[in-house]
């Protein structure tokens, strides 16, 4: 299976629902503000939205540049595309592609500006998306990418080897779980320069539905319990471990995403 197959499979109509209910909790919705907080965003500029998923980053990035500019928002998964497009009618300085970021439907130095979030551990070829991310910005534009080290990922429970096997499967839900620890080099590489990395940390005490990990126990054993040699019953006893921590008052979950933002060097 390709990886663009692998991805379509997981942000199918329900994959799609389920991850924006994550995207919607406060610890995501704390996390888009930092970003934000990062991201160099003016009036009249040209935005690309890579992976815009629910199109949360895509409303916030539409609104900043206001309709003297525009954002192109990509997403490989038509679920996702058509929530986005839901999320932004009332901006039509927004236009939406189904597109791979391996190959990008735009012209050579369109961007201004440039947000990734949880997108590029998805792509088998990090470096070769990297170089066509290069070929769309404009020179001195910013890029911010968002990418999570899943072994950054803590969670108090019972049975630590049945929590590392769960861990193992999970990380094949993408080709670079570690992707962080080798994307300054990366995007210097692909002709990058003046990168800076940010740690966004997620920490729960309670095992609810509005929290990152409340949500995200679902989305996890979901994908586990249908890998070969992994299986639901593996999953459901997981999560059943994890969430009798709560009752025990003794929950506790924690995970590192980082953020890198970098610039296209003038000619």
């Amino acid at each position: 299976m390709k990886d663009t197959d692998s991805t379509l499979a997981q942000f199918d109509q329900t994959g799609a629902e389920r991850l924006e209910k994550i995207y919607l909790t406060p610890d995501v919705v704390q996390q888009r503000e930092q970003i934000f907080q990062l991201l160099d965003v003016k009036p009249g500029m040209q935005a690309l939205d890579i992976g815009c998923g629910p199109g949360l980053t895509t409303l916030a990035l539409a609104q900043a540049v206001g309709g003297s500019g525009q954002v192109d928002a990509i997403d490989i998964a038509p679920p996702m595309l058509a929530m986005a497009a839901r999320r932004c009618p009332a901006q039509p300085q927004v236009k939406f592609h189904q597109a791979d970021i391996l190959h990008m439907p735009f012209a050579a130095a369109a961007f201004d500006v440039a947000l990734a979030t949880q997108v590029y551990e998805y792509v088998a070829d990090i470096d070769a998306a990297l170089r066509e991310l290069a070929r769309v910005m404009k020179p001195g534009a910013q890029v911010l990418l968002v990418d999570t080290d899943w072994e950054s990922c803590v969670w108090a429970c019972r049975d630590e080897a049945r929590m590392r096997r769960m861990m193992q499967g999970w990380s094949r839900h993408i080709p670079h779980p570690q992707l962080p620890r080798t994307l300054q080099q990366r995007l210097q590489r692909a002709g990058f320069a003046d990168v800076q990395a940010h740690t966004i940390p997620f920490m729960n005490m309670a095992c609810t539905p509005d929290t990152f990990s409340g949500g995200m126990i679902g989305f996890i054993a979901k994908f586990v319990g249908d890998l070969p040699n992994f299986g639901p019953q593996l999953a459901a006893d997981w999560q059943a471990d994890v969430r009798s921590m709560e009752e025990a008052g003794g929950y506790f979950f924690s995970l590192s995403r980082y953020v890198f933002v970098a610039r296209k060097p003038l000619d």
